[in-house]
């Protein structure tokens, strides 16, 4: 039933998304057919291009076709490549999503055990280290972080390729770049919560009956503590979709990023339209999943999701 209503929910969502993108983008500077038809074509020429584009119906018309290429693509054509935009956004989507997916779980898998030991170690020089690395992770923007990377591992050093997708290395810099803001967050995130649960009841109750210590921190204390940074997760990730504009620019990667830039250059319209969609549907179903993942985690949440 909560699964229902939030899906129910996200409709309206959606449908305003849908709305801005197509309205946002037609708000574009610049001609898309005069683009298509270069310098030294003439205003018949590109009127017809503008026909045959669709650029020159009503805008009621021009949206109400939109949303019929959500569930025929045959309709959703990139205005560039006169390819279907499916293909186009499915050709480029694995690289976006194995450098946002890769970098949420490597950050999320770093924040857990360093705000577990700094919880357990206050005070102590690993605390302040950690301190001091959460506080650069969050403070650097990602495309100045990215540069550095690339002017160390891959110019000086040579032990990673600079730009590209082409192989798995190729990966390694983009992913660990976009790991260092989800991992301070998640690191300072659990280690405030779980000082807090730490002198609880429950686990007083816990040691009573003899469980050892590690057993009491990570089954019961941590399972609480990562109620809030699995919310988050799913705010992250939506960021690390976004952000993937400047993190494919700063690595040369051929994803939905670039995809996205390059449209937003050469005026493809419908390009940047369903990215856009896309990306919103992407946001919807990770909070989703981060809801249900938050409920599993705490079941005091089901009884308050159902009423």
């Amino acid at each position: 039933m909560f699964i229902l209503k939030r899906l129910l929910a996200a409709i309206p969502t959606l449908f305003v998304v849908s709305l801005l993108a197509f309205w946002f983008v037609d708000l574009i500077p610049g001609d898309p057919a005069a683009q298509l038809a270069g310098n030294m074509a003439t205003d018949a020429e590109i009127a017809d291009i503008r026909h045959h584009l669709g650029l020159d119906r009503p805008p009621y018309e021009r949206y109400l076709l939109f949303l019929r290429g959500v569930v025929d693509p045959e309709i959703a054509t990139s205005f560039r490549t006169s390819r279907p935009v499916v293909l186009e956004i499915s050709e480029r989507m694995p690289k976006t999503l194995i450098i946002a997916i890769g970098g949420l779980l490597i950050g999320l898998g770093f924040g857990v055990v360093t705000g577990v030991i700094c919880a357990l170690r206050q005070g102590g020089w690993f605390d302040a280290i950690v301190t001091v690395l959460t506080l650069a992770g969050i403070s650097m923007p990602i495309y100045w972080l990215g540069l550095l990377c690339i002017w160390l591992f891959a110019v000086n050093l040579g032990w990673l390729p600079a730009a590209g997708a082409a192989t798995p290395a190729h990966y390694v810099l983009p992913v660990l770049v976009v790991a260092t803001r989800p991992a301070a967050l998640f690191s300072r995130l659990v280690t405030a919560n779980l000082l807090e649960v730490m002198g609880k009841d429950y686990l007083d109750t816990a040691r009573s009956k003899g469980l050892p210590e590690r057993v009491v921190i990570l089954r019961h204390a941590l399972r609480n503590s990562l109620v809030a940074a699995i919310s988050v997760a799913g705010v992250q990730f939506g960021g690390m979709l976004g952000g993937s504009v400047v993190t494919e620019t700063v690595f040369g990667v051929p994803g939905l990023g670039r995809l996205l830039v390059s449209a937003v250059g050469s005026g493809d319209y419908p390009v940047i339209q369903y990215s856009v969609l896309m990306f919103a549907v992407f946001f919807v179903v990770i909070n989703l999943a981060t809801d249900l993942l938050g409920q599993w985690l705490d079941p005091r949440t089901r009884d308050y999701a159902a009423a």
